[in-house]
């Protein structure tokens, strides 16, 4: 008996966050501003999203109305007519609502928008007919992804488990952080192919044109053909196996031994890769030595050498309970479960927000059940991720993020304090949900004013904080203030008190109306520093007003 087919009809709409949207209509309890507030981020973060990932001519086509076919195997998207252009979390998300009916979904022409099939889940399996885009199958957590096509720059960046599958070529970064799972492709990589790859396997039939192994950690890799580039640079740990020409690296190359050459043959041979004639050099990891600790200057303090300045005239001083003040922050308004916080802080300690952190290097974390996501650029285990060709490529590593999370929480870039005025461009282009500010090589402080009026939340790590502290930090441009150390909450239930009485005598009801206008500097290199008015001279100094 024939299979059944069920057809649905998709009518034509503007590209939206649908996912977002369910969750807006499922919690209900959240308030008529929030929604406002959302509606708001949500068209500043689409324009921005929609001009950078649409980097490769990225249209994902379809026609007037597109088709689902669905039986009882598969779910067939097809299209016909015209040029689609939506965002990769409404390609996903349809994906994922036709996987949890299904185990198959197959997808036909398929266009290279960045960050499509990122974090399918396990026991799924995805076919893509077309060309994939950046971070194609990034973040997978278990599911089988075939691409019969030629894929973008980093493929299966950070995968987890699963297996993906390239039936054609690959650009440079091809598994890239890999932590798991296996990546094959079938025809050639264009370089940096492994860099930083923690675990698994990355299978190449071809060439790799460029480098091959920078900074990884574990894991095998076998390349087919020739390696173009330098190879084993900074790698730590795992294991090459190289069938063409290469230049050895320092340490060497040996003859892959009997055992070796037997288990990557069956490996090549399990994933339709033909072995035969092939000779294979081994490349092994040594001891990278941990670079020396730099020595860094004292930094200025300048938070004690602020105050506070209390309305009197010109501002009316306000009471709670008597007027209006609200010193809460919601972070990512326009995310499927925004972070309303009663007062500006994230601490830590119980009841704090549940973190997901991914650290320059390691592993990316599960983004399942956090609170928060931060993509910290804070220098770890490498310098730098090594997904990130050039600034603007910190588009694509918000956006894979927020795809891994489903769009349902905030995402924050964490930096030092330094170049502000250089960094906050690439952060407005990616358009995280709030940058964390770190100490780093200038006051904090300092860093707050450089980055006032950026439109993005700027949150000021501190490890501890009195109510005047927070109060001063966010009359310099902070959003909020996050705690290192830990903090009970009885303490934090006084703090609050006392940040709410506080930020009324300064008549302030919320954090949007504090700026530097409320705070006097005790000398003239704090004023510098921060543009806040001198105390005495009572304006800011000459070099503030241009």
């Amino acid at each position: 008996m024939a299979a059944t087919t069920a057809t649905a009809t998709w009518r034509r709409r503007s590209p939206s966050w649908s996912a977002a949207a369910r969750w807006r209509r499922a919690t209900s309890w959240r308030t008529a501003t929030c929604r406002a507030s959302a509606t708001r981020w949500r068209n500043t973060r689409k324009a921005s999203r929609g001009s950078c990932l649409r980097r490769c001519s990225n249209t994902w086509s379809r026609g007037d109305t597109n088709h689902l076919n669905t039986t009882a195997d598969a779910v067939v998207m097809t299209d016909e007519e015209e040029v689609w252009d939506p965002t990769p979390g409404d390609i996903n998300s349809r994906l994922l609502e036709r996987l949890a009916e299904s185990d198959t979904v197959a997808a036909k022409r398929l266009e290279p928008l960045a960050c499509i099939a990122v974090g399918f889940p396990k026991g799924k399996t995805a076919t893509f007919d077309g060309t994939g885009g950046d971070n194609f199958g990034g973040l997978n957590h278990g599911a089988q992804l075939i691409l019969n096509g030629g894929a973008g720059r980093f493929t299966g960046n950070s995968m987890r488990s699963g297996e993906i599958i390239v039936n054609g070529s690959a650009g440079s970064g091809a598994g890239h952080g890999l932590a798991g799972g296996t990546l094959v492709v079938q025809g050639s990589v264009r370089g940096g192919a492994a860099a930083g790859m923690l675990d698994g396997e990355l299978l190449v039939a071809g060439d790799v044109e460029g480098a091959l192994g920078a900074g990884m950690q574990g894991g095998t890799v076998v390349v087919a053909g020739d390696v173009g580039g330098d190879v084993a640079r900074y790698m730590a740990g795992g294991k090459l196996f190289i069938a063409g020409n290469f230049t050895p690296p320092d340490g060497g190359a040996k003859p892959a031994a009997p055992a070796e050459r037997k288990a990557v043959q069956r490996l090549l041979q399990e994933h339709g890769i033909d072995p035969h004639g092939l000779e294979f050099q081994s490349v092994s990891g040594g001891a990278v030595a941990a670079p020396p600790r730099p020595e860094r200057e004292e930094v200025p303090e300048l938070l004690s050498r602020l105050r506070l300045v209390p309305a009197v005239l010109k501002r009316r001083p306000r009471r709670p309970g008597l007027d209006r003040v609200n010193p809460g922050l919601v972070l990512g308004p326009g995310t499927g479960e925004p972070l309303n916080l009663t007062i500006p802080l994230l601490w830590q300690g119980d009841h704090a927000p549940q973190e997901a952190t991914w650290a320059v290097g390691a592993k990316a974390p599960s983004f399942d059940k956090c609170n928060l996501a931060v993509i910290d650029l804070c220098t770890g285990r490498l310098p730098r991720r090594l997904d990130m060709e050039r600034p603007d490529d910190l588009v694509q590593v918000v956006e894979l993020v927020r795809q891994g999370a489903r769009d349902r929480v905030p995402v924050l870039v964490r930096i030092p304090a330094g170049d502000l005025s250089g960094d906050m461009g690439a952060l407005r282009t990616a358009a995280p949900d709030g940058v964390i500010l770190t100490p780093g090589t200038v006051p904090l402080e300092a860093a707050l004013s450089a980055a006032r009026g950026s439109g993005l939340p700027v949150l000021a790590e501190m490890p501890w904080a009195s109510a005047d502290d927070v109060l001063k930090m966010l009359a310099l441009g902070a959003a909020g203030v996050v705690l290192t150390s830990k903090i009970t909450l009885n303490r934090l239930g006084k703090l609050g008190d006392q940040l709410a009485h506080a930020m009324g005598a300064l008549g302030a009801g919320s954090a949007s109306e504090l700026g530097p206008e409320q705070l006097r500097a005790l000398d003239q290199e704090a004023a510098a520093l921060t543009g806040v008015p001198l105390a005495g001279y009572d304006a800011v100094l000459p070099m503030w007003r241009h």
